[in-house]
């Protein structure tokens, strides 16, 4: 690694095992049949040999299903949890969110426990006293502030225990699965707040199961299958291979790919939702090969709001099939700010799917594309004819070449 490029992170062949005991009383077993050389557990590989580097300012997504090891891949970089072989070098301060609130004191008050985070993550008292206001502002908890925090609901542990984590001055974040609680406006602030500390320098490690966070924050990702390292490269690639296995796997049902849900009360609505051929009538059936257009008017709701917007589009046949999506983000369109209301067209000159039933879902995200601000699902149902020019789910472009042979 060049010094142009130093390292952040370092691991090298990280295995973690566990003992699983059938029975209490096996436990017990275990003590006295050393001499026996008798085992009465099995043993769990939460990690088996893992090997990877972070470089310094990078910010690298982990993805795996549930007991993949992403967590304990964490706990291991940060010094909460020790391997049983392998080494981790980890080089500047680490500020870890893991478990919410795992290094609060439940009976501190909320005041109380962000002084004591701060310390443990390495601030002096004075420190803390210069950053106090920023971290309360960013929590906006008010009057809880100080109550004791075993009175706090998930939501409010989520906003003080990030605030602390991040106003720490870190030169590595540690996030495993933080945004999963709180409100819309509380996961937009965390995900705008890691883009600018990514910008700044720091690294990142960051764990979701919502694989567009992944893509968007991240430029590289590791993908954990019981607990071993299945791939480690450029982010996009990465969490495809992970949602082809997930795809093919017994159970799956897609999830959304284009950020967390809605508020119960959106801030933009969605209107006038129309398919329509290109002379711009509506459609309800459609040829394979027509041109062919999807669009939709937007509204904001509240005249103030100027935050910047992105828009998607999903396709979906009618046994719930995922068959394409995209937002403007993606096709390299910059958010739209301070438009107040509009209407978005997506054109699909050369329509390519064969014989079936299909629907449509549109959103409107924020200009990361991370959160849907409103979205509208199941619409404008058509139908596709295609005159028999092929079978199956698409109509590839293709070349034919037969050749004649003299025969031997």
């Amino acid at each position: 690694m060049s010094s142009e490029h130093p390292v952040a992170i370092r691991a090298t062949q990280l295995s973690k095992t566990y003992r699983v005991f059938k029975h209490p009383l096996d436990r017990l077993r275990q003590l006295f049949s050393q001499l026996q050389k008798r085992t009465y557990y099995t043993p769990a590989h939460a990690l088996d040999g893992v090997s990877f580097e972070v470089e310094r300012g990078e910010a690298v997504g982990i993805v795996g299903r549930n007991g993949s090891g992403k967590s304990t891949l964490l706990q291991v970089i940060c010094g909460t949890l020790r391997p049983n072989s392998g080494a981790v070098s980890v080089i500047g301060r680490v500020s870890p969110l893991l478990e919410l609130g795992s290094g609060f004191n439940p009976e501190f008050t909320g005041r109380e426990n962000v002084y004591l985070s701060a310390a443990v993550l390495g601030l002096s008292r004075r420190e803390t006293d210069m950053r106090f206001e920023e971290i309360t502002q960013f929590a906006s908890i008010g009057e809880y502030l100080e109550r004791p925090v075993k009175t706090y609901s998930s939501g409010m542990f989520a906003r003080l225990a990030f605030s602390v984590a991040v106003h720490v001055d870190p030169d590595i974040l540690v996030v495993d699965e933080a945004l999963s609680v709180g409100d819309l406006g509380f996961q937009q602030k965390c995900i705008k707040r890691m883009l600018a500390l990514r910008k700044q320098g720091v690294t990142l490690l960051f764990v979701s199961h919502d694989p567009y966070q992944v893509k968007a924050v991240c430029q590289r990702a590791l993908y954990l299958r019981a607990g071993r390292l299945v791939n480690f490269g450029e982010a996009g690639s990465v969490v495809d291979a992970y949602l082809a296995d997930l795809h093919s796997g017994a159970g799956f049902k897609c999830g959304s790919e284009e950020g967390v849900a809605p508020e119960e009360r959106p801030t933009v609505k969605i209107s006038t939702i129309r398919l329509l051929d290109a002379a711009g009538e509506p459609l309800q059936c459609v040829r394979t090969g027509d041109s062919i257009r999807l669009s939709f008017s937007f509204e904001r709701l509240c005249e103030d709001l100027h935050e910047p917007l992105s828009f998607v589009f999903n396709l979906y046949r009618a046994d719930g099939l995922y068959v394409c999506g995209a937002t403007t983000l993606m096709d390299g369109h910059k958010p739209f700010a301070r438009m107040p209301a509009g209407r978005v067209t997506i054109r699909f000159p050369s329509f390519p799917l064969l014989a079936g039933r299909y629907h449509w879902r549109v959103a409107v995200n924020d200009e990361y594309g991370l959160s849907v601000l409103t979205k509208a699902e199941g619409v404008c149902p058509f139908v596709v004819e295609d005159g028999f020019k092929a079978v199956g789910a698409f109509d590839l472009p293709r070349q034919w070449q037969v050749e004649h042979w003299a025969s031997m």
